[in-house]
């Protein structure tokens, strides 16, 4: 919350850092966190907007503004280049559903209000800033946003005055012809729902692309309204830049061409048949890109030849692994291609590709963990990440690059949530070094870096006396973020009963669990197929319950009903998610919105199961065998 030259932060991990006991991930959030309070300043007090429809204004650039402030101070963190996985692609699969909204929204009534504080606001807003900050050049976009600053200080503002301000500097700076305005531009990202994909088509012949847009839907429904066409057929104006394997720019993200909301164009003098093009440079652009089949198998051909992969600039390599896997999820990419590009994985080593790749994985690995075709699953990916594993070991160095830290604990994570010996010994052995420790409160011998895994696993492989003890530490501990790590962990358990006693000690503040940490309780339960169906048992047995004991808290509430169901694929849990919905329909409040977006999202998983779940066993049977 920020007032003019008062800033409130409500929780503790976002503000304070304890040495030797936080996670470099904690103190990379408190600098985050007070980047954006910072930016503030300006965006939301010294420039107000006129009205709720335009809050992306308030936290859209407050969002992107605190990468660029924490950039500054620690330039060795390299957050600009984590903006691409943490914001753009973290908001694609929101946006891309039908449910989704403009970033500005007409906002009628107060629970609204409530329902746009979301990552639509804050990451996509972030995602479309940035993409102005690269086709109108740095330079013009910060003297434009002085100028819109200094023309309404201490006053109120919409989002056509700021268009005004760019453009007037666009012009001035002749960056955009005086045909165009911002305005024409960005209005086609601010007010239309969702973002398109823009596909490339290459006639190898004659050097030329045809380049078409549509809207990206991860689910497509067999029925349509009118309504539902007609925003099917929403068209943008598209900063188009590329580059290919015998140019290798990837620092040039000025727009060589523009699609002007239009549905088609033509690109020539595109390079000869033997090379790859990239589409996207940095992915600076808010929109996905395919290819035909032939250039997707050359960029493949390239990826997978270790002394040419790194041609492709991690920021890149990262894209086409999302963008890969998300258009076969939608149906647009055949699987067989997009898992064939995950086949470089074996000698990548750079965080961004790993952590676009988990993401994406994290999706097939809730599709299918309570399948029969899980284990092939669990066997590609533990062959996948054996050389990253090797590399990073099991152990920590505070001294390590961030992003090697964020690798190593992406990598752990999922080698000891799938079992991988090493990993599962090393932290069993680490968490009963703890638990003989004589002063367990003082003395933890597991490196902060290492918690959330340690943590995690002793108490999935372990049982009652484990969760005890953990749920001692949590109860003893006056750190934010060490209590933060242990409440994740103990949905870590493998057995039922004790999750269900968690979930019902998280319904009373006696217990001494916060009503704010209700949601982070559900979250564990919900990432773990032990407590999944429970999680949505006590959802849907619980609501009146849970709305009376959260209350107003809509962030909560909202958080809640996502993670508690985005496992669902199969008809009978479909069927009890639809009756949830209408059984509570009057009374979901300001979690409606999250309610619809669930209810569309268990579709597009059931569908998918149909279309997908046995090309998918079948790839990874080959694969692996």
């Amino acid at each position: 919350m920020v007032e003019m030259t008062i800033i409130e932060i409500d929780w503790e991990t976002a503000m304070l850092y304890e040495e030797g006991i936080s996670t470099r991930s904690n103190k990379q959030r408190v600098a985050t966190v007070v980047a954006h309070e910072l930016a503030h300043q300006w965006f939301g007090n010294l420039v107000t907007p006129v009205w709720w429809s335009d809050l992306w204004l308030n936290e859209g650039f407050a969002s992107y503004v605190e990468y660029l402030g924490v950039e500054a101070v620690e330039p060795s963190w390299k957050i600009l280049e984590q903006f691409v996985t943490q914001e753009t692609q973290n908001v694609f699969a929101l946006d891309a559903l039908r449910t989704s909204h403009p970033i500005s929204i007409e906002v009628h009534h107060p629970d609204e209000i409530s329902e746009i504080f979301d990552r639509i606001s804050y990451g996509k807003g972030a995602s479309i800033i940035r993409m102005m900050d690269h086709f109108l050049t740095s330079q013009v976009f910060k003297s434009g946003l002085t100028r819109y600053l200094k023309r309404h200080k201490y006053s109120n503002a919409e989002q056509d005055d700021l268009w005004r301000a760019l453009t007037e500097q666009a012009h001035e700076d002749r960056v955009l012809p005086k045909s165009v305005t911002v305005k024409t531009i960005m209005d086609t990202w601010t007010l239309q729902t969702g973002f398109p994909v823009v596909t490339v088509s290459r006639n190898y012949d004659n050097n030329t692309a045809v380049v078409v847009q549509e809207k990206f839907l991860l689910y497509k429904p067999t029925t349509n309204s009118s309504s539902d066409i007609q925003k099917q057929k929403a068209l943008w104006w598209i900063p188009i830049t590329y580059t290919s394997s015998d140019v290798l720019n990837f620092t040039s993200t000025y727009p060589s061409e523009w699609m002007r909301r239009e549905k088609s164009i033509t690109i020539r003098g595109l390079p000869s048949s033997e090379d790859w093009v990239i589409f996207n440079v940095l992915q600076t652009g808010f929109y996905r890109v395919n290819y035909d089949e032939r250039n997707w198998k050359l960029l493949i051909k390239h990826l997978k030849d270790k002394s040419k992969m790194h041609d492709i600039i991690p920021t890149n390599r990262a894209q086409l692994i999302d963008d890969s896997l998300n258009l076969a999820r939608a149906g647009l990419l055949n699987y067989s291609i997009a898992m064939d590009v995950t086949q470089y994985l074996y000698n990548e080593l750079d965080y961004l590709p790993w952590e676009s790749a988990l993401i994406a994985f994290s999706y097939l690995d809730d599709m299918l963990i309570r399948t029969a075709g899980y284990d092939m699953f669990e066997e590609y990916i533990l062959k996948l990440i054996q050389k990253v594993y090797e590399e990073i070991g099991f152990r920590d160095d505070m001294k390590d690059p961030q992003l090697v830290i964020y690798k190593r604990i992406y990598i752990l994570s999922w080698a000891c949530a799938l079992g991988h010996e090493d990993c599962v010994k090393n932290s069993v052995k680490l968490f009963k070094d703890w638990m003989l420790s004589k002063d367990p409160d003082s003395e933890n011998p597991i490196s902060p870096n290492l918690k959330s895994i340690v943590y995690c696993t002793a108490i999935r492989v372990g049982g009652e006396k484990e969760w005890n003890f953990a749920w001692e530490r949590y109860l003893n501990s006056n750190v934010g973020s060490e209590k933060d790590l242990i409440l994740e962990a103990l949905g870590c358990s493998s057995e039922i009963w004790i999750l269900s006693r968690y979930l019902d000690w998280s319904m009373s503040e006696t217990n001494g669990i916060r009503k704010q940490d209700v949601a982070k309780v559900f979250g564990a339960l919900s990432e773990n197929p032990v407590g999944q169906m429970l999680a949505f048992k006590f959802l849907r047995s619980q609501w009146q319950k849970l709305k009376n004991y959260l209350g107003p808290s809509m962030f909560s509430i909202s958080t809640i009903v996502r993670s508690a169901t985005k496992w669902i694929n199969n008809d009978l849990e479909f069927s009890d998610l639809v009756h949830f919905a209408k059984q509570n329909s009057h009374d979901l409040g300001a979690a409606s919105r999250a309610v619809d977006q669930v209810v569309e999202q268990a579709a597009a998983n059931i569908r998918w199961m149909e279309s997908n779940y046995e090309t998918i066993v079948k790839w990874l049977t080959d694969a692996v065998r």
